[in-house]
Order: structure tokens, then C-alpha cells, then sequence
């Protein structure tokens, strides 16, 4: 399974309490997954189910709610994947229409701002809303959480919601829906808490955690990569330098002190600057072999221009 579907797993496991709530989830999921359509001259009210998980917690919601029998919400199974549930019932869609809140618009449904005033009732909304439209990626990959929304007017009302608790995202139209989406690994951990994902969230932190210590662990690696190879090259330049000395007018040119310094570079030519300071008797400081190797490679320029 992917961790999309683990954390509807586990939120569809989860049944409110008060039934305020269950409304509100149950709302929540029709916003997103909901549709009318025109049905033998009648209206009929169709939820989409994409799982066998979904499609349990909204028959267990129905009849909860409304005591809705199996025979009264049908199951209609199109082609792969695709699962609706099927309610034509007048009088099961009346009750329904009157104690979530809803009215349509063509084949669209709304849901009443009445249903989520309650804080409580606002995320088990959200959370109906996320069961049925939500994805997030793997978090090993990438953060990024996404709600799939049939309006734009939905999108900001979900992202309102989200706002009052303090918890920023963003919107975008992708063909003909709207997506909200959050790519903060903190917003989203925080997310997946409002929405009651407490499992879910302890796996996303335990990975963030770990991607954290494989940043930090590679950022050192490569840091000492590269002062590896600017120890290298500098090392390189200064045998460079020494070699030039050498072989056009000797290293007894050099002072004794600028001497023993470039026999010693070439003797160790892997040798950081401190490690070349330490071979002396008594040892010299970075600063004054940097001194010493600089003063050899002026020398080596001057021959060089002459």
C-alpha cells in the first residue's frame, strides 16, 4: 500500500463520536466525491467509492445517520477502479439533502457552511474531505500533500479552514478541478495531527528525521571532498612551484628555513598544511607555512619571468 492509502486506512477506522461530527465527515466526503444525476426522471445521489475502506465507512455513516438498509445504497461497479455507490431512494435523499446541509447545482453538490461552524466539525470535514480526495506522496521522495477539489470556491474554503489553524497552503487548477496543496514537511506533519493521522504522522517524522541525518551526513562528506581536493591542488601548486626551483637554479638558492619547508613539501606531498607544521623541530603554525610556501612561490614567478 502506499502511504496515501495508509493514512486513509486509518483515518476510515476511526468513527466519530457525536453526530454533529459524523455529519460533518460524511459531508465532508460527498463535497469531494458527490454528484447528482437525472434518473428516470427522478434525481438519484452517487458517491464515489474508490475502495472498499471508502466505501465501508460511508455505508457505516449512512446508517448511522439516517438507519439507510444495504438494498437502499447500491453498489454499481463501472470499470476497474471505479466503484460508486447509488442512492435513488426519495425519501433516504431527502433526509439526507436536510440534515447535511446540501443543495446542487446541476450535477454539483454544496455543502451549507451551518455544517462545519463547530471547530470539532471543521477538521472531521476536512478529514471526510481528505478520505475522499486526498493524496501524499511517498515522503522519502518529496513533501507534498494534495486535496483534489471540484470548485474553486471549495478549494478556499478547505484552505479557510485550514488558515484558522494556522496552517498555510496553496491552490491550483489542474483540468477541471481545483487542487490545494501543502509541500512544508511542519505544515504537513501538523496536517496529518488535525486530521486525527497520529500513526501516519510518527512514520512521517521518524523519515523526515532520517533524511535529516542523511543531509547532514552527506553536506560533511561532500565538505570534506572539497577541502580534500583544495588541499590536493594547493599541495600540487606548491611541489609545482618547489620542482621549478629546483631544477633551474637549485634548492640552495632558498634560505635554510625556505629550504628544509620545500624539502619537506616534496618528501609529503599529501600533507595538510598543519601536518606539514608539526614536522618541525620545534613545530610551526599554519600561518607561518603559509608564509614560508607563498615567499617559495613568489621565487618560482620571478625565475619564471626572467
Amino acid at each position: 500500500m502506499s502511504f496515501s492509502s495508509d493514512i486513509k486506512t486509518e483515518l476510515c477506522q476511526d468513527i466519530p463520536k457525536s453526530i454533529h461530527c459524523r455529519i460533518a465527515e460524511l459531508a465532508g466526503i460527498i463535497s469531494v466525491n458527490g454528484r447528482v444525476e437525472e434518473y428516470e426522471n427522478d434525481k438519484r445521489l452517487i458517491i464515489r467509492a474508490e475502495n472498499e475502506t471508502l466505501e465501508d465507512l460511508v455505508r457505516t455513516l449512512l446508517s448511522i445517520l439516517f438507519k439507510a438498509s444495504q438494498d437502499k445504497v447500491l453498489l454499481v461497479s463501472e470499470k476497474m477502479h471505479h466503484r460508486k455507490l447509488v442512492i435513488s431512494h426519495k425519501d433516504l435523499m431527502d433526509e439526507i439533502y436536510l440534515k447535511l446541509k446540501l443543495n446542487d447545482d446541476g450535477s454539483r453538490i454544496r455543502v451549507d457552511k451551518m455544517v462545519t461552524e463547530r471547530s470539532c466539525c471543521k477538521k472531521l470535514y476536512l478529514r471526510g474531505a481528505f478520505i475522499a480526495g486526498g493524496y501524499m506522496g511517498s515522503p522519502e521522495k518529496n513533501y507534498q500533500l494534495e486535496l483534489s477539489l471540484l470548485s474553486q470556491q471549495e478549494a478556499e474554503r478547505i484552505s479557510d479552514i485550514l488558515l484558522k489553524e494556522g496552517l498555510e497552503s496553496r491552490i491550483s487548477k489542474r483540468r477541471d478541478r481545483f487542487v490545494l496543496y501543502v509541500k512544508d514537511g511542519d505544515t504537513i506533519s501538523a496536517l496529518l495531527g488535525l486530521l486525527g493521522a497520529g500513526n501516519a504522522m510518527m512514520e512521517f517524522e521518524n523519515i523526515r528525521i532520517l533524511k535529516d541525518i542523511r543531509n547532514v551526513v552527506n553536506r560533511e562528506v561532500n565538505c570534506d571532498t572539497a577541502n580534500m581536493a583544495k588541499t590536493a591542488s594547493a599541495a600540487a601548486k606548491h611541489i609545482e612551484d618547489i620542482k621549478y626551483i629546483r631544477d633551474n637554479i637549485g634548492l640552495d638558492y632558498l634560505s635554510d628555513v625556505l629550504r628544509e619547508t620545500a624539502s619537506l613539501r616534496l618528501e609529503y606531498p599529501m600533507h595538510s598544511i598543519k601536518e606539514l607544521g608539526e614536522l618541525f623541530n620545534p613545530p610551526v603554525g599554519k600561518s607561518g607555512i603559509n608564509h614560508r610556501l607563498r615567499k617559495i612561490s613568489s621565487i618560482a614567478d620571478e625565475l619564471r619571468n626572467k
